[in-house]
């Protein structure tokens, strides 16, 4: 139900509308075949995807973002609107644009939902905007599929709240039934939870082989047969402690009552630990879409197909990304009526910043074509203008606008007397200026009269 209804006490009440629940936020997580759960929190700390989540998040928070109004010649910032300020210089008081954007993307991409709570006056105003903790959210749809929103914090839980009041952005949507038909996110982790296992435990592998002091497993061998249990316990606690971890590594070991030490294990480079971790970092750019030299891959890297890689990454799951955080903004911020007037964009350009050369070129190319002036050029460099003069464009003179017809001869000059209006070569003349002629007004008389019309000379002071 919309805010304005709410205001007026309309619709039926909460729970009447509730068909079916489902709770999104922090997954439980899955038992994967490695045998090991995988949940957002334990994938994070995998080094390539945190890197993935990170480099995203960072570089979506760090561009604009505006509400802009429409005009008769395009768009401008609508400063009048209070969901401009917002977004401008901070959701809350408390909470700045980058914190609160960064944290869209980080949730977003490891969560598969982010939800903020969207909080108008009590005229319907926009007045702030505040994200709303991981796992606090329920939803629940009614009747005509219009998804509620429960949403628990420590002062208590608001119950009921409209698409209106929450502003959703899910990361990968999924035709998935439990997704409600691609209106939910759905998290790249529990997607591919398979390899995020295998992630895992390659870097606990890789943990625990050093916190053993870099060890492969030991089976200690007696020839005679112990006491009891007890007596195999105190022998294998004793070697543990005085010759287990990182910090024993180097300790000489003294076995007694011909006691053997008999590795089982197999090392890291049989395992192909390197590899796998190599591989894990990037199937997580895989995951996620982002180019390897984005999280310090560079094996394969050159200049050339890193500068392409870069403009492919913005062109791809950024501009995704923006779009998602764009409409999600509009549909729960915006009416109906102010969409038509109003966009909220985030302004790419910043990402697609080349080396400086190849920026003052394009700058160059659209001065001389006439689409970009001196104050733009400034402004796009971060420098101050330098007055009415900068807005300036200027025009091709080898060039028509579209339409007409570059062989017709233009309108004769008829300021001057006894000038030809009817035919081409006094227009010819006329660009000639007779100060330059330098003693040679003779011939060019005799030529004049040559190609001249009957009757008509030429006119030549």
């Amino acid at each position: 139900m919309a805010w304005w209804k709410n205001l007026l006490g309309g619709g039926p009440a909460a729970q009447d509308r509730y068909v079916d629940d489902w709770l999104k936020g922090i997954e439980p997580g899955i038992i994967a075949a490695t045998g090991i759960r995988v949940t957002p929190a334990d994938a994070l700390t995998v080094p390539g995807i945190a890197a993935c989540v990170q480099v995203q998040s960072e570089d979506m928070a760090k561009v604009p973002l505006d509400l802009k109004r429409r005009t008769g010649a395009g768009y401008e910032p609508a400063t009048e609107h209070p969901l401009y300020t917002l977004l401008k210089y901070g959701p809350s008081p408390w909470l700045s644009p980058y914190k609160w954007r960064k944290t869209i993307v980080h949730t977003a991409m490891s969560q598969g939902n982010h939800f903020s709570r969207a909080r108008r006056s009590g005229i319907g105003m926009i007045e702030r905007i505040a994200p709303i903790q991981i796992g606090s959210t329920i939803v629940r749809w009614g009747e005509d599929g219009e998804p509620f929103f429960d949403v628990s914090s420590p002062t208590g839980t608001e119950r009921g709240l409209s698409w209106q009041d929450i502003i959703h952005v899910g990361y990968r949507d999924s035709s998935d039934d439990a997704c409600n038909g691609g209106v939910l996110g759905v998290s790249p982790i529990m997607q591919n939870k398979e390899t995020v296992s295998l992630m895992i435990a390659s870097e606990r592998f890789a943990a625990l082989f050093f916190a053993n002091g870099a060890q492969p497993s030991m089976i200690l061998e007696y020839d005679k047969k112990l006491p009891n249990d007890e007596v195999a316990k105190r022998i294998r606690a004793g070697i543990e402690r005085v010759y287990g971890g990182i910090d024993n590594k180097w300790k000489v070991a003294i076995l007694e009552l011909g006691i053997k030490m008999r590795e089982t294990s197999s090392d890291p480079a049989k395992s192909q630990l390197i590899e796998t971790r190599k591989y894990g970092a990037e199937q997580a750019c895989t995951m996620y879409r982002t180019p390897p030299h984005k999280i310090g891959l560079l094996e394969r890297s050159t200049n050339n197909n890193i500068e392409h890689q870069s403009i492919d990454y913005v062109t791809g799951p950024i501009s995704a990304l923006a779009k998602s955080i764009e409409s999600a903004i509009t549909v729960a911020c915006l009416t109906p009526a102010e969409r038509e007037i109003y966009k909220v964009e985030h302004n790419l350009e910043g990402l697609m910043r080349g080396d400086m050369l190849s920026r003052y070129r394009a700058y160059a190319i659209g001065r001389q074509w006439g689409w970009l002036s001196v104050n733009k050029i400034l402004n796009r460099e971060n420098e101050n203008e330098i007055g009415p003069d900068g807005d300036q464009y200027l025009v091709p003179l080898n060039m028509v606008p579209a339409g007409d017809d570059p062989t017709k001869d233009p309108p004769a000059d008829q300021t001057q007397p006894g000038n030809n209006a009817g035919g081409g070569v006094p227009t010819l003349f006329s660009s000639f200026n007779p100060k330059q002629l330098n003693g040679h007004r003779p011939p060019i008389r005799r030529l004049a009269s040559i190609i001249g019309p009957a009757g008509e000379p030429l006119y030549i002071n």
